[in-house]
């Protein structure tokens, strides 16, 4: 049996704030416009003025040994190592060939140009970070809306925080039940000044006092048929007494249709729960495609399985133009 206590590596996955700054660090790290600054934190004689020669995974460790970021990388070779060609698969980093070192010796740029809205933030380092990623990102902005039906229940939807003091949500969940006037988000709790339904399209925002959470680097844009994504929200959960954040995986399966209300919507195919209306629908790379609306089934055939319809952002566009021109939806322009 190995003595697991003269283990040299470090062979437990990294966590995803470990691995979210251990990104950070390499695509500033294999910067070009960095190059000559890293050589001299790792000790490394550069060439002329006007020549940059690519660094590798071995020159990475010694950075974040001697800047002290890391106590003994070398203990973290290999899960560094799978992160460096996570970055490089998703065209982070760029890959620019091996060298000595066989474990971590490949040499990598980061020249990847950045939109302005990517700028802000981190969310464009999902697609080699992953779910875990994403719902570690968009937890503190998916909210849970608690309130009480006509009838006296217990109601709860889900929505998403999109400026200081607004909740984008659907215009069902407001309407189906009376919104409790204190909401508890991330343990603060929040006065709900106003909720604003529209009358047509199935969208409705919150108001309340206070500052909520907010996500840099947010982005909404439509979705593309057959790209995959994640629902979040707060569905109902049998025999549990504490709401509990719920992320399901699917694809865009239509981009566009039409209902016989007349509700234009986009399908996906991520199982959605009563709750989760409201609940924001996140691409693989990190924008938000849309809301959970709700599930297509027709009555006489109930056998069947139904689909998932979410309300698209080019229709949340034009319903807060209409409700609140004032509020500016976070838009991935790609300028």
């Amino acid at each position: 049996m190995t003595d697991q206590r003269s283990r040299y590596s470090k062979l437990a996955p990294l966590s995803i704030s470990e691995r979210l700054r251990l990104s950070i660090l390499a695509v500033k790290f294999f910067s070009p416009l960095a190059y000559r600054d890293m050589c001299k934190v790792i000790g490394k004689e550069a060439p002329s003025e006007n020549r940059i020669q690519p660094l590798d995974g071995r020159d990475f460790l010694s950075y974040l040994s001697k800047s002290q970021q890391l106590s003994e990388p070398d203990r973290y070779i290999f899960r560094i190592r799978d992160l460096l060609s996570q970055l490089a698969n998703q065209h982070i980093l760029t890959e620019l060939g091996s060298g000595r070192d066989p474990i971590i010796g490949k040499s990598y740029y980061f020249i990847r140009e950045l939109s302005e809205r990517e700028k802000e933030g981190w969310l464009w380092l999902a697609p080699a970070l992953g779910p875990e990623f994403l719902l570690d990102a968009y937890s503190d902005i998916t909210l849970q809306l608690t309130g009480i039906t006509k009838s006296g229940d217990v109601h709860a939807g889900t929505g998403i925080s999109i400026r200081a003091r607004w909740i984008l949500t659907c215009a069902h969940v407001v309407n189906d039940m009376v919104l409790d006037e204190r909401q508890r988000f991330g343990g603060t709790e929040y006065e709900v000044v106003r909720t604003i339904p529209h009358k047509k399209i199935d969208i409705a925002l919150v108001e309340v006092y206070g500052k909520l959470p907010h996500l840099p680097g947010l982005a909404f844009r439509d979705p593309v048929v057959a790209e995959t994504v994640y629902t979040l929200g707060y569905p109902r959960i049998p025999l549990s007494p504490r709401p509990a954040l719920v992320m399901q995986r699917g694809e865009i399966t239509n981009e566009n249709i039409v209902t016989f209300s007349g509700d234009e919507v986009f399908l996906y195919s991520a199982i959605a729960r009563p709750g989760n209306s409201g609940g924001p629908v996140i691409a693989a790379n990190g924008h938000v495609v849309g809301i959970v609306m709700e599930e297509l089934l027709e009555e006489t055939y109930r056998s069947g399985m139904p689909f998932y319809a979410g309300v698209r952002t080019s229709e949340i566009i034009k319903a807060i133009t209409e409700l609140v021109p004032s509020i500016q939806l976070p838009m991935e322009a790609y300028e």
